[in-house]
């Protein structure tokens, strides 16, 4: 079980995690949802197709993006958050700066996503005054802009593992009440080091946190199929996605819930 303030997440079955962009430059659906009208109507359709929780970004975090000042940040976000609060679902926060978190908890958000790994010790103590859970994600260096420079790696199934291992044991020292490892499919990792990752992600579950996994659309995805447009990505993110599941993974961070809410259903009849 995932407490999420007071809504209790049941991860006996797989759940998705809608995603939600409120930026300019996302790499797949940048500029769609910058008005909060079009961001809540999207966030109702992500619901309606079934949608266990959505998570909210308002700053890119592709490779080479440009960090967004923390203002900007907040005015993007919060009024989407306010308005997504009130759709009765739980949302997870998507931001690396304390002073942007510190706002959407006490709004009433519910989880707590963090790129960088909870480096930042002021994260940690947010996540634990509010008492939410959250999100440990694996990224070499803490700056998005310059990830993908460290993407070497001795063993990197051994050395994200260690990373999140250690991150975890932090978080929860420090007072957060749960975390969610997520091995960070793509920042600062090349495809040799995504598809280790995926093929040996039960050596990630055996850690014994839930695991979240997001490989939607993404780069990875593209280079094996060879559709250019993110957008066109779905059919690879859903085979991907089931193999994750297949390995252990609870948590599914999906652009396209429709699609990948069909296939769980087939997936979960199948193996009773």
């Amino acid at each position: 079980m995932l407490w999420l303030r007071e809504k209790p997440l049941d991860l006996r079955r797989v759940r998705l995690m809608g995603v939600l962009n409120l930026t300019p430059d996302s790499f797949s659906d940048g500029g769609r949802y910058l008005e909060p009208e079009k961001a809540l109507e999207r966030a109702r359709q992500m619901v309606a197709e079934g949608a266990d929780l959505l998570d909210l970004g308002a700053e890119s975090t592709r490779p080479g993006a440009e960090p967004v000042p923390v203002e900007e940040e907040k005015r993007r976000l919060l009024p989407v958050l306010e308005a997504v609060l009130s759709l009765g679902v739980p949302v997870s926060v998507d931001t690396r700066k304390p002073e942007v978190a510190e706002e959407a908890l006490k709004m009433g958000a519910h989880l707590l996503n963090d790129v960088t790994g909870l480096r930042d010790e002021r994260m940690l103590a947010l996540a634990a005054r509010y008492g939410v859970p959250a999100v440990v994600m694996h990224m070499p260096v803490p700056d998005p802009k310059t990830m993908m420079d460290h993407a070497h790696y001795q063993d990197v199934v051994a050395e994200v593992k260690a990373f999140l291992q250690a991150q975890a044991e932090k978080a929860l020292r420090a007072g957060v009440p749960q975390v969610v490892l997520d091995p960070g499919f793509g920042f600062g990792k090349l495809l040799e080091h995504n598809l280790a990752l995926l093929r040996r992600l039960e050596e990630v579950v055996a850690l014994g946190h839930p695991v979240l996994v997001g490989l939607s659309r993404k780069r990875t995805i593209g280079e094996l199929t060879g559709v250019e447009r993110p957008e066109e990505r779905v059919q690879g993110s859903v085979a991907a996605h089931l193999y994750a599941v297949a390995k252990g993974a609870r948590l599914l961070r999906v652009h396209d819930v429709r699609a990948h809410k069909e296939a769980l259903r087939v997936w979960e009849a199948l193996e009773g």
